[in-house]
């Protein structure tokens, strides 16, 4: 004699277990990391991150996979930082939609680019990937290391006109300088000494200046 009832329940067990493997699903087999916000940002060094780090861990067919344990570390030396915890290492565990986030990372002085190392586990699962991120100077030192200071020296033009004034002071200089010599050398001559050869000074002769004025 057969029992229909029996089918109908072996229907409803095999429908409950199918639900709870859907929603309390075994563990993964192979884990995926992305990062869907963060990634290449760039951080002005000794500052605190405005923006987060935020992941998305999925299995091997891209469902989310929840409680998953991400673990995130700085590097030890260089271009670094440290969590809010103070630490260089962090952990925290993906939500229901397998997004995770850290947030207000405090930078180091050293300018550079960081790696930030990600470890994800569920059970025997594992996967890991490596996080860019960037460390810069402040755009007014940036600015002042890259464009050396020049020196500003002030440009005298001398005009035609003048030319011919500056050339006659110079020689007319040059001239007492010489007499203010021989002056002097003719008083420290010994007695019945002979004179000293006389020098010739230059002549200058400077004429009027010319204009010519064209047709218009």
């Amino acid at each position: 004699m057969q029992y229909p009832w029996r089918r109908a329940v072996a229907g409803a067990l095999a429908a409950c277990f199918a639900a709870h493997s859907a929603l309390f699903g075994q563990d993964p087999a192979l884990l995926q990391i992305r990062v869907i916000e963060g990634e290449g940002a760039v951080h002005t060094v000794g500052t605190r991150a405005s923006q987060a780090l935020v992941l998305r861990i999925t299995d091997e067919s891209g469902r989310p996979v929840p409680g998953a344990s991400v673990s995130f570390r700085l590097p030890d030396e260089g271009p670094s930082g440290t969590f809010m915890t103070g630490l260089r290492t962090e952990v925290a565990a993906a939500g229901p939609d397998g997004k995770v986030a850290v947030r207000g990372i405090e930078w180091n002085r050293v300018s550079g680019p960081v790696q930030i190392r990600i470890t994800a586990n569920k059970g025997e699962a594992r996967s890991g990937t490596v996080s860019a991120q960037y460390l810069t100077e402040p755009a007014s030192v940036a600015k002042r290391t890259q464009e050396p200071a020049q020196a500003v020296l002030p440009q005298i033009k001398i005009g035609p006109s003048r030319s011919k004034w500056t050339v006659l002071a110079v020689l007319i200089g040059g001239a007492a300088a010489g007499g203010v010599a021989a002056a002097t050398n003719r008083g420290a001559r010994a007695p019945g000494a002979p004179p000293p050869a006389a020098v010739s000074q230059p002549s200058v002769s400077i004429g009027p200046p010319s204009i010519a004025i064209g047709k218009p």
